[in-house]
């Protein structure tokens, strides 16, 4: 049920079964159920809504409503609005939401959380049962960055190509933030506790180990571990005064306000108006008051 290898026409009683998966405890699951439901929804919208209006689960209702409001979809600033109401922003749902915005390299949602999907299974299906959760982050960070699978874009810093989702996937190159929220995905899908960190000028993932303390790893220097002390001289290296909150991690909400950033700093930079425009209608859904 969980594979999409499949192109078999799915059943109504496949339907209800998928829909409550979507109250599973497992986040991976979830997902790949949720990607099965948005693929069907053109041809079972009616069912859908009937059986969220029947849930007795909250969380499924609650998931139910996004998907079908998500998937039924296509303007941008729509989405934005759909996960602001719902207070919903997943890295995947704002990334996709995000993406769309790109009208180079267009992507749909689909596309792209199905491509999010593929690169989860493979590199979990690379993890052993014997894995400590220190040793499944260090696995992520091979996965992605020691095998140069994704890199940091030193050369062309400032190229939308390092912001949209889909083209980092396609072409394996990124800004800190972005190669770093790819890690916090794939992080969460194996109920690992990989955070982002904001500091000043970059962009960094922490391993919260609890009594054992924080790893972190810079996502656009090949996954390399970086001590506490090196963020310091980094940060103080710059003129910025240091203080223990620049380690805290960052929600959802902070990631994607940060990608947004970057993809207006560079459009404003190359001139690439209707990269503008997109934006600043995303900040209008988020602020009207101000617009």
């Amino acid at each position: 049920m969980l594979s999409d290898k499949s192109e078999a026409k799915v059943t109504e009683k496949e339907v209800r079964a998928m829909v409550s998966l979507l109250g599973d405890r497992s986040l991976r699951i979830r997902n790949r159920v949720a990607v099965s439901l948005e693929k069907n929804l053109n041809e079972f919208a009616p069912l859908l809504e009937d059986l969220r209006d029947q849930a007795d689960d909250p969380l499924i209702r609650e998931r139910l409503t996004l998907l079908i409001l998500l998937g039924a979809n296509t303007n941008p600033s729509d989405h934005w609005r759909i996960l602001l109401d719902n207070m919903a922003f997943s890295l995947r749902d704002g990334m996709a939401a995000i993406s769309l915005m790109d009208s180079e390299e267009q992507v749909t949602r689909l596309e792209l959380l199905e491509q999010i999907n593929n690169l989860s299974d493979e590199w979990m299906e690379t993890l052993t049962p014997s894995m400590t959760q220190e040793d499944k982050v260090n696995s992520l960070m091979d996965f992605l960055f020691v095998s140069g699978r994704f890199k940091g874009n030193s050369e062309d810093y400032y190229s939308l190509d390092n912001c949209y989702l889909h083209r980092i996937l396609k072409k394996g190159k990124g800004l800190p933030v972005t190669l770093c929220l790819i890690a916090v995905m794939l992080a969460e899908e194996a109920s690992l506790p990989l955070y982002g960190i904001g500091l000043p000028l970059h962009f960094i993932a922490g391993h919260f180990r609890g009594s054992n303390g924080i790893c972190f790893y810079d996502c656009f220097d090949s996954g390399r571990e970086v001590t506490p002390e090196e963020c310091v001289n980094y940060l103080h290296s710059r003129g910025i005064f240091f203080h223990p909150q620049l380690l805290s991690p960052c929600d959802n909400d902070a990631i994607l306000q940060r990608v947004l950033v970057n993809i207006k700093h560079i459009a404003q930079r190359k001139g690439l108006h209707n990269q503008l425009e997109s934006i600043e209608e995303l900040y209008k859904v988020e602020n009207p008051e101000i617009y």
